[in-house]
């Protein structure tokens, strides 16, 4: 079970929502589900850090009120508590991929992947990681960025983390970069052999910005993603 906390509207079409817990635990990265009345089990990543328990926070995208998306903010605003059922995930900081031998991680989201990067990153800084973290997200507009106010702060606390918003289609008002995801990791990283990669996304996203990426000597097997255990590649 689970209590439910905020529910916030934070941009045009993404809603922040916190749920307490009791006597739960994950690994940053990993996802829990909501059980709706009809049996259904909705997954969504885990976007706080472990440190931050019994505190959960989720951020679930809704483009229309005939998505399922919508059905579960609809529901969650009738409840104070909800079962739940987590942890969920192998895509997570504990993959066999991280070892002492690697001095870069890649964290790459799209969307509101951002929600499994972001645990990810705050448990790395949380838990005083000493290599070189590279967080980049990837959005359509700068109306799609939320949490500029984290962004701000984490891209300032260490000179070995690093926060980077790209923007596919920029406007007048956007100052910040533009153009594809993968375009700016090639652009700061010429060379990912000896990096490895959480990437966070659409199937397409992922899967893309992995071809992408080999150029910069970035194989699939070190890459760490979702999309590997509902999508894989034949």
């Amino acid at each position: 079970m689970a209590q439910v906390g905020t529910i916030e509207l934070i941009n045009h079409n993404v809603y922040q929502v916190t749920l307490k817990v009791e006597q739960q635990t994950f690994i940053a990265g990993q996802y829990l589900m909501i059980v709706l009345p009809s049996g259904e089990s909705v997954p969504y990543s885990i976007g706080s850090s472990p440190n931050e328990l019994p505190e959960l926070t989720l951020y679930i995208l809704v483009n229309d009120e005939e998505s399922l998306a919508f059905k579960v903010i609809e529901f969650l605003k009738g409840q104070t508590d909800i079962t739940i059922k987590m942890p969920g995930g192998d895509s997570h900081i504990e993959s066999p991929l991280v070892t002492s031998e690697v001095d870069h991680i890649l964290l790459i989201a799209g969307g509101t992947g951002f929600s499994q990067i972001k645990s990810i990153y705050d448990h790395l800084r949380n838990q005083n990681y000493s290599g070189k973290v590279s967080f980049y997200w990837g959005l359509r507009t700068p109306e799609d960025v939320f949490q500029q106010t984290w962004i701000d702060e984490a891209s300032n606390l260490d000179a070995n983390f690093s926060v980077d918003v790209i923007v596919n289609e920029p406007n007048d008002t956007w100052s910040g970069r533009a153009g594809w995801l993968y375009e700016a990791v090639q652009s700061d990283h010429p060379d990912l052999s000896k990096s490895i990669a959480f990437i966070s996304g659409s199937v397409p996203m992922v899967y893309g910005t992995m071809d992408q990426l080999k150029a910069q000597g970035l194989e699939d097997a070190q890459c760490v993603s979702d999309v590997f255990a509902y999508a894989p590649r034949s």
